[in-house]
């Protein structure tokens, strides 16, 4: 057996280990998780595979791949939350082989292993694998088109044409998985090169042509068949909500200029903290290695200011950066191994102060929650949805601390080693400390904190799913009601046209996508319906819907209030 394939079964191996358990331990989350599972439980239902769709509407927000993978991934494990974060798993083993492969060809095989050491052991970067949302594989195919690209640009003119082809499918996939941001990005990121090179082209226009006609290939088989089946209009939505995203706040997402600087450094900790390094020193030793990392540094860049200019800011914009900024951080764990550098202990002392950070955090939430400490909490709060929900009656046992107990002493030793300058042992510390604290916060706290979150909603739907009756969200925004409340097709449509004729003129001024749906919940509350409908709202908006007539209240738990359509 060759070193490389003993080396891709054991990197195969870790990332089953890490990203496969409890996978369905923990309901999805609204709303990524929840939204695109449930779309993909409506494609087979439907068995409309191309036209994405929420509440059985047409979907404009995001292309079908990763929906498709979710809905064949349903197949096979049922429609559960396994099945919609499966995926992702795979899309985890993928990526940890493809860096290993990268660094250790263009480096060393020990480059190899710390860039899969600094993606594995850090935060969000091996969290997103446990989730059901697009970006692992999104990211993914990107970053596959960027290093097709990086790699042409060292080959002569007859070999790059099939890594030019090649890249130009991998961006296909990402324009079929969450649209046209994908091009943005890499065309910013050739810019920016060319930039850097004085504009010294390294492609020719055949290299063009390739690479443009292998892209249209692969997104003609949504894109081009989508339009030859329904014209214009799905994608004249399809674009203006992109553009939403960049011009102002959607869906309540605005955040300062310097939220995703904040997300990376404390979210992909520890590969941030060593990452540092890496920005401000030549840590190459030759003319490839020199051109992969300025391609990494321009991809990270890239994405880092054009998602911090957007207006709508969403942790997981940033999570492209992932993979730059723990190839970063594996080139300088290796400079450091040949002394080519020297740590620097000022990095010591800010991977110990968010290491103690996140260590805090993980201890504080079963302390201000378990204990006497839980009444002072809730009274210092002004949002009553979450007062109510905090008063629910969640066990918090002695073993729940250990999350935070294990951070602790993982980032005392890797700091303290780190001080020391004895980086064969803090590095694996650092990192192996990192994932395991995260680990079983994940699986210890995270279902106990979902339980305040979204608990209520979700048990509440979970009982009248059996009955094919309708349920929608009333004041706030929310996909689980169609997921977890099970929800078909409404069958008798006349009645639901009749209405949605007769009340257009209520939603003057409102985004054309979303008149339909709220054509849909007032048609439920006022209109003639063929089976039973409820309804849930959050606290604070009970005076607002209980006075309605046809509403009446059936229930309240934690911040929630159910009511059911009585007439």
């Amino acid at each position: 057996m060759s070193q490389n394939l003993r080396a891709s079964l054991l990197i195969s191996g870790l990332a089953l280990l890490i990203y496969l358990p409890f996978l369905g331990a923990v309901h999805l989350f609204d709303w990524d998780e929840i939204n695109f599972a449930e779309s993909a439980r409506e494609m087979l239902l439907t068995q409309e595979y191309f036209q994405v769709q929420i509440n059985y509407m047409p979907f404009w927000e995001k292309p079908p791949l990763f929906i498709w993978m979710q809905a064949f991934s349903m197949k096979i494990f049922g429609l559960n939350e396994f099945a919609a974060r499966f995926p992702n798993v795979i899309c985890g083993v993928l990526t940890l082989l493809l860096i290993y492969h990268l660094g250790s060809n263009h480096f060393n095989e020990r480059t190899g292993w710390y860039w899969v050491l600094a993606y594995a052991g850090s935060m969000t970067p091996q969290l997103y694998f446990k989730t059901g949302i697009i970006d692992p594989f999104f990211n993914l195919f990107i970053f596959l088109s960027i290093v097709m690209i990086a790699q042409a640009a060292m080959l002569d003119k007859k070999k790059r044409k099939g890594i030019y082809f090649l890249g130009g499918l991998f961006l296909g996939l990402a324009l079929l998985t969450k649209g046209p941001v994908s091009v943005i990005v890499v065309a910013l990121c050739i810019a920016v090169v060319l930039l850097l090179r004085s504009f010294r082209f390294y492609f020719d226009l055949l290299d063009v042509l390739l690479f443009s006609l292998s892209t249209l290939m692969v997104s003609f088989a949504w894109y081009g068949v989508e339009f030859l089946r329904h014209g214009m209009w799905f994608f004249q939505e399809f674009i203006r909500y992109q553009q939403e995203l960049a011009s102002q706040s959607v869906a309540s997402h605005g955040q300062p200029w310097y939220y995703h600087p904040v997300v990376l450094l404390i979210g992909a900790f520890p590969a941030s903290v060593i990452a540092l390094r890496a920005f401000g020193e030549n840590l190459t030793w030759n003319e490839d290695q020199k051109n992969f990392r300025n391609w990494m540094a321009v991809l990270f860049w890239v994405v880092l200011i054009l998602f911090s200019m957007v207006k709508t800011k969403i942790i997981h914009y940033s999570s492209l950066c992932y993979l730059p900024l723990t190839f970063l951080a594996a080139l300088v764990m290796e400079s450091c191994h040949v002394q080519r550098i020297q740590y620097r202990r000022s990095n010591a002392v800010i991977a110990a102060l968010i290491g103690f950070t996140v260590a805090i955090t993980f201890f504080a939430i079963p302390l201000l929650l378990g204990t006497s400490l839980k009444t002072d909490f809730i009274a210092s709060l002004r949002d009553p949805f979450a007062a109510a929900n905090l008063k629910q009656d969640v066990s918090w046992p002695w073993y729940t601390f250990l999350a935070g107990i294990f951070m602790f002493i993982s980032t005392l030793l890797a700091a303290r080693w780190l001080w020391n300058r004895e980086l064969k042992k803090a590095f694996p510390m650092l990192f192996g400390g990192t994932l395991i604290a995260l680990q079983l916060f994940l699986l210890l706290g995270v279902p106990r904190l979902e339980k305040y979150t979204q608990g209520p909603a979700i048990e509440f739907l979970e009982q009248v799913q059996s009955e094919n009756a309708y349920v929608e969200t009333l004041g706030y925004k929310s996909y689980a009601q169609y997921f977890y409340g099970k929800m078909m097709p409404v069958e008798d449509t006349t009645s639901l046209r009749i209405y949605c004729d007769t009340t257009l003129y209520r939603y003057e001024g409102q985004a054309s996508r979303d008149i339909p749906n709220q054509q849909f919940k007032g048609w439920l509350m006022h209109g003639k319906i063929d089976r039973p409908a409820y309804f849930i709202s959050k606290i604070q908006s009970r005076e607002v819907f209980e006075p309605q007539e046809t509403l009446e209240v059936i229930g309240e738990k934690g911040g929630f209030v159910f009511y059911k359509r009585v007439n």
